[in-house]
């Protein structure tokens, strides 16, 4: 098996991957990191009266503070580029859903309905109750989203339902996350993973709804005419 790369060789790789694509980045992450190191030099040459132990600590800090401005901005960056990659992408909620939910939710990148045309539908749980994730073209998703919604309503009556689109016609990538976390919670913590529970185990799902028999890793496209 490879070695997986260390976690230096993992920041120096998504550098480089940051500046190649905003060159930008260069001067943002130079002042996030100088400037708090320059600060702490100042402090030390002005405030410490010269005292050694407290010059030597002001310069630490100033160089820990540096180091954690620079990994933060890097992160922005970094998340600004995955969204402006998956931006239009078929599956982009997918890989939110997978990487960056917060672990007070319940959910699956795997969608619960789909179509031939890429427009996909999740299904999460949290604290507000069911989400239910439209992604691609509105009015083609639309009959997909009443159908788990109704589902969802016969399943686990009383939870509360919330829709939210995501692509051209609805939100930017961007947003998911801070509309889904302004919605109002009035599910309990333990209710959550009772309501995930028996969604997943009663509710359809695109490979439950395909006929015995078939498999879907060999599915072929039919021949154009």
């Amino acid at each position: 098996m490879a070695k997986e790369p260390g976690r230096i060789r993992q920041i120096i790789d998504v550098l480089a991957l940051v500046i190649k694509r905003n060159r930008l980045a260069i001067l943002w992450l130079a002042l996030a990191t100088l400037g708090p190191i320059a600060a702490g030099i100042v402090y030390a040459a002005i405030a410490t009266g010269g005292e050694p132990v407290s010059s030597v600590v002001a310069i630490i800090l100033g160089v820990l503070a540096g180091a954690l401005g620079f990994l933060i901005v890097l992160g922005q960056l970094t998340q600004k580029l995955m969204y402006s990659n998956l931006q239009g992408q078929p599956g982009a909620v997918s890989a939110l859903i997978k990487n960056q939910l917060r672990r007070s939710w319940r959910g699956n990148d795997v969608p619960v309905r789909m179509n031939r045309n890429q427009d996909i539908v999740y299904r999460i749980v949290g604290r507000p109750g069911v989400v239910v994730i439209s992604e691609g073209l509105r009015t083609r998703v639309a009959p997909l989203v009443e159908e788990v919604r109704k589902e969802v309503n016969r399943i686990v009556p009383g939870v509360p339902v919330h829709l939210l689109h995501v692509g051209s016609d609805g939100l930017a990538l961007k947003d998911f996350f801070p509309t889904l976390y302004k919605i109002k919670g009035k599910v309990r913590a333990a209710e959550i993973i009772v309501v995930s529970n028996r969604l997943n185990s009663i509710a359809k799902t695109p490979a439950s709804m395909m006929p015995k028999g078939i498999d879907p890793t060999k599915m072929r496209a039919p021949r154009p005419r």
